[in-house]
């Protein structure tokens, strides 16, 4: 591999209890956003058990497409740890006991004052040729070894699976052995574009052409009534990735406009409002019937002490003029305006959100006959009203109908018209 060029990197977890769901494998994220800041391209993430010949399989596919591959896991002193073993037969470099490791282990061990078992020494048997990895958060040392079976240039970068331990040496020693390898002169940036009111398969019709650039690049994620889109873009330095980046985020505002509600990749839709309401002195109260109080609560935790005014139909605290507005049991588009409008008379709010729902037993977003909401927003303006088509007290409805009450009230805040996609 020359400087100054890009490398395929890919990312191999070993684990019997992460492919049993007994814990969750943090390590491959970390390793993923650790490869993004220096430029290198990550193609593939596998996770496989503790099976000498399963990783060699899966080492040995891997060796025959990219160029680097970090494998975490399976270095320990026990029996199931088999990852060395699988390493030296995939790229044939055969084990070799390093006595200067046994010497290390030894002399930990005494300061810990604690006799060193005959099985640690298996953390000395390190395939020939490797390059040792230090591990000073733990006993067994990683190491970087060169393919020698598929007549290629690629590596394999082994470190333990504790995370503590994992971090450290790739810190001081692989992400430098990785920026040699790149020349240090390539970063990757990305930006998420959260989007709300417009479907992930919509957003491809709009933007599909854009999605086949090689540089940036850029995708979709759909999440539970919204999407988000990805862009990235490698480049010699930060600077340029960001010009390059900001460039296709204008080629797709263009096409997607106010859908696009945030730039930040941890703010919810909630924070968003909260943030508006706060930076206009503005005020809101919040009246829902079949999503159960979801909307103020999440408005709730982002607005501390400026807390909405919030009911449920059910509420006894309920005002009288409201409950009488409600009494009738109508689900319809008069109903919900009248009670946004007296909700936001009573609350003496800038702002009043009605969600009335149907919210019968069977209703879901999945039923046949899944009901209707009337989701009514009271602004000094005016009053307008949405139909919902769903009724239900499922999560889906429950969620999907809050993102449109708080997407509602983030354009009446911005003064732009509420459209569905």
């Amino acid at each position: 591999m020359s400087r100054n060029t890009a490398i395929s990197a890919e990312i191999v977890t070993t684990g019997t209890e992460i492919l049993l769901g007994d814990i969750v494998d943090t390590n491959a994220a970390w390793i993923a956003q650790q490869l993004r800041e220096i430029g290198v391209n990550l193609y593939y993430k596998t996770t496989v058990g503790d099976n000498e010949g399963r990783i060699r399989s899966v080492l040995e596919m891997v060796l025959s497409r990219s160029d680097v591959v970090i494998v975490t896991g399976g270095l320990g002193p026990t029996v199931d740890d088999v990852t060395r073993d699988a390493i030296a037969n995939a790229t044939g470099c055969p084990l070799q006991r390093n006595e200067p490791i046994i010497t290390a282990l030894h002399e930990r061990f005494n300061r810990w004052g604690s006799e060193m078992s005959e099985n640690n020494k298996r953390q000395a048997d390190i395939p020939a040729g490797a390059t040792i990895v230090p591990n000073p958060q733990g006993t067994a040392p990683g190491f970087i070894v060169r393919d020698l079976r598929h007549g290629r240039q690629a590596r394999v970068i082994a470190l333990p699976g504790v995370p503590r331990e994992m971090k450290q040496m790739m810190i001081d020693t692989v992400l430098p052995f990785l920026q040699e390898l790149t020349g240090g002169e390539a970063v990757i940036r990305r930006r998420m574009l959260r989007t709300i009111g417009i479907g992930e398969s919509m957003i491809d019709t709009r933007i599909h052409d854009l999605m086949q650039n090689s540089n940036p690049t850029v995708g979709t994620a759909a999440k539970t009534g919204q999407a988000d889109i990805r862009i990235a873009a490698r480049a010699g330095t930060p600077a340029e990735a960001e010009a390059m980046i900001d460039e296709m985020e204008a080629a797709i505002r263009a096409r997607i406009g106010d859908f696009i509600y945030s730039i930040t990749d941890d703010e919810s839709i909630e924070s968003v409002v909260a943030r508006l309401l706060r930076t206009r002195g503005a005020t809101v109260a919040i009246l829902e019937s079949n999503t159960a109080g979801t909307v103020a609560n999440r408005l709730a935790v982002v607005m501390d002490e400026a807390r909405p005014l919030a009911w449920c139909s059910d509420d006894e605290t309920l005002p009288p003029a409201l409950s009488a507005i409600l009494a009738a049991g109508s689900v319809d588009e008069p109903t919900a305006r009248q009670a946004a409008t007296q909700l936001r008379q009573i609350g003496g709010t800038t702002y009043a959100v009605v969600a009335l729902g149907s919210g019968l037993k069977d209703e879901h977003f999945y039923a046949d006959d899944p009901g209707q909401s009337w989701l009514a927003l009271a602004t000094p303006e005016g009053v307008s009203a949405v139909r919902y088509p769903f009724g239900g007290r499922d999560e889906i409805t429950v969620i999907r109908a809050g993102h449109q009450m708080l997407d509602m009230l983030r354009r009446a805040i911005l003064g732009i018209t509420y459209r569905p996609a």
